[in-house]
């Protein structure tokens, strides 16, 4: 069994394409802006093509994960699902990499 070594940043594959969101947009919303920019569809596309975002994660809850609050920062750290022919990798900072499935 191989595994792959951990790292600091976000690695996904060879090919990924980054996007950098503007602060004070949630992480669901990146995404499918970041999506968008990198295909063919539209954000509103998205979700006829491929089905809705809360198909493959509960936006909510990836919104929540790296949103500060009063008493604390944001979650460091990073999450990476599956979504509309991509592996997405979003972070804390806002980064969202895509990698084209194969």
């Amino acid at each position: 069994m191989e595994t792959e070594p951990t790292t600091d940043r976000l690695t996904l594959h060879e090919s990924t394409s980054t996007h950098q969101a503007d602060p004070d947009t949630p992480p669901s919303e990146a995404v499918i802006d970041a999506i968008a920019a990198d295909s063919s569809f539209d954000a509103l596309e998205l979700a006829d093509e491929f089905g809705p975002l809360y198909d493959v994660i509960d936006p909510s809850a990836l919104d929540s994960l790296f949103q500060s609050t009063a008493g604390a920062d944001r979650c460091v750290g990073s999450v990476t699902f599956e979504y509309a022919g991509y592996r997405v990798g979003v972070d804390q900072t806002g980064r969202v990499e895509l990698a084209t499935l194969e």
